[in-house]
């Protein structure tokens, strides 16, 4: 049985790769009519960018570092630790902006036998689309081919195995739309927090520059701003 999947060979020895992997491997390098050699380096590569996005501590750097992957990242999305983006086929998944996805969610484009029924079932694949605004809690499966649609929500440790309609809070296994969200425009709510953080910044520029043309000995009048009362 080990012979047969090609860890030993037929004078005795042992081999480094397994037949498994070799037919895998092929197969893959096929799918994209790519060169072996150049397919192994870019695999490499998108490993070690995964392994370093997986425990890097700043979010927005997870985010840049799936996105050099190959996985269509928008803008202000946040992807927790260890979440594993389809190690094949990074390009096929698209998160939009302000997503959010949680600690330890798997998003996998693509299905497969194994090695005895690859026949029976090949290697099959589909985009997933996860819409604006979009929050996966921890612990999720989006399966290939599912589309998310902005704004809903999925419970933690869910399996989305078909389309979520937008605006909707679902969860289970697999994942069941139990109730319908009262969202408005998927911008409108971020758009709103970034023009009020602009005016705080702006309003506390404002305040150091009038402080700053007091004299450093005077001291606010009763009930002025910036007063302390016990």
């Amino acid at each position: 049985m080990v012979s047969e999947l090609g860890f030993l060979r037929q004078d005795g020895g042992t081999t480094v790769i397994s037949n498994r992997d070799r037919v895998t491997y092929n197969e893959v390098a096929d799918y994209y009519n790519s060169n072996k050699v150049l397919f192994g380096i870019k695999f490499l590569k998108n490993w070690f960018l995964e392994r370093l996005a997986s425990s890097f501590p700043v979010p927005s750097w997870r985010a840049k570092l799936h996105k050099m992957r190959g996985v269509n990242v928008g803008k202000n999305v946040y992807i927790g630790y260890d979440v594993i983006f389809d190690r094949i086929h990074p390009e096929l998944i698209t998160i939009g902006d302000y997503a959010e996805i949680g600690d330890r969610c798997i998003l996998s484009a693509h299905t497969r036998g194994s090695l005895t029924t690859r026949d029976a079932y090949p290697r099959s694949t589909a985009p997933i689309n996860i819409g604006n605004g979009v929050s996966i809690n921890p612990g999720c499966i989006i399966t290939q081919g599912v589309e998310i649609g902005e704004n809903s929500i999925i419970g933690i440790g869910s399996v989305v195995s078909r389309d979520i309609s937008p605006n909707s809070l679902a969860l289970g296994f697999p994942a069941r739309v139990i109730k319908k969200l009262d969202v408005g425009p998927w911008g409108a709510a971020a758009e709103n927090h970034t023009q009020k953080d602009d005016s705080h910044l702006h309003q506390n520029k404002s305040n150091d520059a009038v402080s700053s043309d007091l004299p450093s000995d005077s001291a606010p009048r009763k009930g002025a701003v910036g007063e302390i009362k016990i």
